[in-house]
């Protein structure tokens, strides 16, 4: 008798472990021949051909992959509209060679990250009210979807 409790005291725990797991288990987003994980927190507001928008409470993201104009002449557009150029940065993200702009408008602020992997063009775009900081890499959801795109 002892034995059974155990036995089913042993398979509930497997169970529970299980369905842990399963609740960890991150969901992905697939558009445009690309897939990626969902940031923690966030959901999807969008799906289109060629891009998703996903939100939480005070942030949105875009991420868009398909044809990209020169990020020379697309910085000049979002001037030409009145977005003021914070800064601008080009760096490696594990092998990424990403070109992040930073702009300003209507209290937001608007994180632009252009850049290619495997083989497609893709833009996401990260918008923050002015009172938030720009995360840094490893706490900027933007950093998880460069990692999970495939």
């Amino acid at each position: 008798m002892n034995m059974k409790i155990k036995s089913i005291m042993i398979l509930t725990l497997i169970l529970l472990t299980l369905i842990g797991i399963t609740a960890i288990d991150a969901e992905t987003v697939s558009f445009a021949n690309s897939t990626f994980t969902i940031p923690e927190g966030y959901v999807i507001n969008e799906t289109y051909s060629d891009s998703v928008v996903l939100s939480n409470n005070t942030t949105f993201i875009v991420v868009y992959s398909g044809e990209v104009v020169s990020i020379e002449k697309a910085r000049q557009n979002r001037l030409e509209l009145g977005f003021r150029l914070l800064d601008e940065d080009n760096y490696d993200a594990d092998g990424i060679e990403i070109n992040q702009q930073n702009f300003h408008k209507f209290n937001i602020t608007a994180c632009i990250y252009t850049f290619t992997k495997n083989n497609k063009n893709y833009i996401i775009t990260y918008t923050i009210m002015d009172n938030q900081d720009i995360p840094e890499k490893d706490d900027n959801p933007v950093t998880e979807i460069f990692n999970s795109l495939s």
